[in-house]
Order: structure tokens, then C-alpha cells, then sequence
């Protein structure tokens, strides 16, 4: 069984359906990217540096070295920030950090890459870059249905996030688990969200 193709194929059912759920239009080649980048990370471990000084080291790098380097920092952002996005609470690192490093890194590699007639993938990060979050949100609702067990504090984290971004992934979501309804939190019990 060769088990890389089993996951992309289930990756592209479940990039193809959080992309409709989402309203996300991306083109073909970004959504096959996306399908990659996941397929990828199910089988491999991700590289336990910090993004920033990976980062750094990338901007000084031979041009080579710099592009791979951007692209890792890119897909491990997006990654992290799309599946664990919601259990990275409140640290000194939280998801804002990968958010901002992944599309910084996407950027980088999209405007290092314009024009170039031999690189088809300059326009993906482009699109990977300018939309992060809305890509970050494909993620989670793929991380959401993959992972159906909930606990409470998940629940409570969603809706800190709800709160503080008003992100429509998190209300969609809160929804499902009757915490929301119309963007607006649920009474119950003595008026208090439980």
C-alpha cells in the first residue's frame, strides 16, 4: 500500500470540502500545494527551531538554501497555526507568532520568485502569502473534522479566540458546539456560558 498516495487522496476530499466550506477560491495548483504540504506532515516530524531564527538564517543564505529555507518556514507555519492552532494558547508564543512568521516567510518567497519564467510556483505563495488566515482556517476546519474528540477546554479556547479575532471560522465553529448562535454567545443555566 503505498501509503503517501492514500493520504493525498484523502487530503485533496478534505482540501476540496474546507475550501467549499469556507469560501475559499484558490486555484488548482495552490490547492494541490496545500494537499502536499499535508500529506507531507502526516508522515514526517516537524523541525522543533524556532521560526525566527530560521528566519534569519535565511536571509543571510545563498539564494538556494534561502527559497527551501522560506518554504519550510512557510508550510511549518501554516501547518502549525492550521492543526494546533487552537492548543497554543495564551504562551509566549501563540498563533499570531506563526501567522505573522508563515505569511512573512510566503511573501518573501513570492516576491523573490515573480517573474520568473521557470518557477510556477511564485503565484501559490503569493496566494498562500496575502491569504494566510483564510488558508489557516482551511486547516483547522480540516484539523476540526479529523479530530472530533472535544474537551470543554477546547471549546473555552475556540471562544477566547472568537472573542478576541471575531474570526468566522471560530463562530461557525462555536456554533456547531451550541456555544453561538447569530455571533452571539448562548445563555444557559443562570445566564452564564458554560
Amino acid at each position: 500500500m503505498d501509503i503517501t498516495r492514500s493520504l493525498e487522496s484523502f487530503f485533496q476530499v478534505e482540501v476540496d470540502r474546507a475550501f467549499k466550506d469556507e469560501g475559499v477560491d484558490a486555484d488548482q495548483l495552490t490547492a494541490h500545494y496545500l494537499v502536499h504540504l499535508l500529506a507531507g506532515y502526516a508522515v514526517q516530524p516537524i523541525e522543533d527551531r524556532p521560526l525566527a531564527l530560521r528566519l534569519l538564517e535565511a536571509i543571510q543564505a545563498a539564494p538556494r538554501e534561502r527559497r527551501a529555507t522560506l518554504r519550510d518556514i512557510g508550510d511549518t507555519a501554516l501547518f502549525i497555526s492550521g492543526f494546533w492552532g487552537d492548543s497554543l494558547g495564551r504562551g509566549l508564543v501563540d498563533v499570531d507568532y506563526y501567522i505573522d512568521m508563515g505569511g512573512a516567510a510566503y511573501g518573501e518567497l513570492a516576491r523573490g520568485l515573480a517573474g520568473g519564467p521557470t518557477e510556477p510556483f511564485g503565484a501559490v505563495f503569493g496566494q498562500l502569502a496575502s491569504n494566510f488566515t483564510r488558508f489557516v482556517e482551511v486547516l483547522m476546519t480540516i484539523s476540526h473534522r479529523t479530530a472530533r474528540a472535544r474537551r470543554d477546554r477546547d471549546v473555552v479556547r475556540l471562544y477566547e479566540r472568537w472573542l478576541q479575532t471575531k474570526s468566522g471560522w471560530a463562530a461557525r465553529r462555536l456554533a456547531e458546539e451550541g456555544v453561538l448562535a447569530s455571533g452571539r454567545p448562548v445563555a444557559r443555566g443562570l445566564g452564564v456560558l458554560q
